[in-house]
């Protein structure tokens, strides 16, 4: 999900790219709202440090996400997109957990959509219950992405990292 989640965020920042090139002067920030279903499973793929021995988790859910695009003077598109998303969970010893994340991604894109592209993300993920499979990961990353064809975790560095975030936060 995680890696599915950024590669939107890419799409959507080069898709933005190529209409900034149009606008040369400041313009006003543009908004929009969506709201989706979140559903996932602990673990999704490659093992969670986090998680007690034979435990599994699903969660369901709603995620939010607001998406803010304004073009500089200087024709620098800057966009900041944050979601938010809160839920239920069930482990597979039938203990409930409440879930919430939160993740914070920006990004500037030059005039005309060119490359580099400074980028900083903020990801939060809690796992709050009754049941073994407590968790709080988070991480905060920044770098560049390079090139069109640049994938995650793109240039980056790790500015923090709070238990094992890339392989458990599920969204």
């Amino acid at each position: 999900m995680k890696f599915w989640r950024i590669a939107v965020l890419a799409v959507l920042a080069t898709a933005l790219a190529s209409s900034s090139a149009v606008a040369a002067t400041a313009a006003p920030s543009t908004v929009t709202r969506e709201h989706f279903p979140v559903h996932f499973f602990i673990p999704f793929g490659p093992p969670c440090a986090e998680l007690p021995p034979g435990v599994t988790v699903e969660g369901f859910g709603e995620l939010f996400d607001v998406t803010e695009t304004r073009v500089g003077q200087d024709g620098v598109t800057h966009q900041n997109i944050h979601d938010t998303a809160f839920g239920v969970a069930l482990d597979n010893h039938f203990k409930i957990y409440f879930f919430d994340y939160d993740n914070h991604f920006s990004i500037d894109i030059p005039p005309g959509g060119g490359f580099p592209r400074p980028i900083r993300m903020t990801d939060r993920f809690d796992l709050n219950g009754r049941g073994s499979a407590k968790m709080h990961v988070t991480f905060v990353i920044a770098g560049t992405i390079d090139s069109a064809d640049d994938v995650f975790p793109w240039h980056t560095r790790i500015i923090s990292m709070h238990g094992d975030a890339f392989n458990c936060d599920p969204i």
